[in-house]
């Protein structure tokens, strides 16, 4: 049997192995036109389906807490302490990793119970419908199958070299984005506003930083996100602990989210990128915390309004 087909086949041994050993899945509300694995019915998009979509998709990283023949358990999405709540009925897309080998697969949430972690600590946790099949992801594309496909955010990083000049630029930064969200609340009473964009205003919004280079959100956690840098880009790492970074968002958030992080850790991938693990830190801004919390709800609140998370039709 070719090893390929071998590794398809397993997948529910992989899936074991990651429930044993307490680790976790990847996993992100779905784009119309993707199948669900759990729906022999669905239809498979076509390659033009798969690249109209240009939104990028916040995938979370998430606890595996229990499997049954029917249903994955997971930890509900959370950033910073909230819980990012998904609908019942919302199709997403899983993504399990073991080794080098990656594989995505269609789910959707069949419902949310609490969890007894331990005998002190409850916590809110999602079932996700077990997917009948999964598609293991080419080494050179971890975010693409042939029924669907993610697009992880672009970040914009700084080092930052004067945490305290950050909390003008996270103001700034608030103003811009409430200011633009409003304008297209309201959009009559904005008609006669001058809408030119200013070539000026992302500079003038940055601290004290150095060079920027660029990134890809891998994942977002409770607590930070993981990045994925190109082996060029990340020579400076290790020579600094702050950065500042812009996560483009769009279009649920009309200017990117800008915020102070700390480099936890540092690994390189089987493609020889660099995977660094992104702290938040508001110790200098704590109102910038719950901004950032409310953006975050806001964008998956809208995407599942905006179809990106389809409820799953029921007889």
């Amino acid at each position: 049997m070719p090893a390929n087909r071998l590794r398809n086949e397993n997948w529910r041994q992989c899936l074991q192995k990651i429930h044993h050993r307490g680790g976790a899945l990847e996993i992100s509300l779905a784009r119309p036109g993707h199948a669900d694995a759990t729906d022999t019915g669905a239809s498979t998009p076509s390659a033009e389906d798969l690249d109209r979509h240009d939104a990028s998709t916040l995938i979370w990283r998430v606890k595996m807490l229990n499997l049954t023949d029917d249903e994955i358990v997971v930890e509900s999405p959370m950033t910073l302490g909230t819980a990012i709540p998904l609908a019942e009925g919302a199709q997403v897309i899983g993504v399990m990793t073991v080794g080098q080998n990656r594989w995505m697969f269609g789910s959707h949430v069949l419902g949310h119970l609490n969890y007894q972690a331990s005998s002190h600590r409850e916590l809110t946790a999602l079932r996700l419908c077990m997917p009948k099949s999964v598609e293991r992801c080419r080494r050179r594309n971890f975010y693409r199958v042939s029924t669907m496909t993610l697009t992880p955010p672009k970040v914009s990083c700084w080092a930052l070299l004067d945490p305290a000049s950050a909390i003008i630029a996270e103001n700034a930064n608030q103003a811009q984005i409430l200011s633009a969200q409003e304008a297209a609340a309201a959009p009559k009473q904005h008609a006669d506003a001058d809408e030119t964009p200013n070539p000026y205003a992302e500079h003038f919004a940055l601290p004290e930083v150095g060079p920027r280079f660029n990134a890809t959100l891998a994942n977002i956690g409770g607590g930070g996100i993981g990045l994925l840098v190109e082996p060029d880009d990340a020579r400076s790492l290790p020579h600094h602990r702050l950065y500042w970074l812009r996560i483009a968002l769009p279009p649920e958030v009309p200017h990117p989210l800008a915020v102070t992080s700390r480099l936890v850790h540092m690994h390189i991938d089987s493609a020889q990128r660099t995977y660094a693990g992104m702290a938040f830190e508001f110790g200098h801004n704590r109102r910038h915390q719950d901004f950032i919390v409310s953006q975050l709800c806001r964008y998956v609140d809208m995407q599942m309004h905006r179809g990106g998370a389809q409820a799953k039709q029921t007889g």
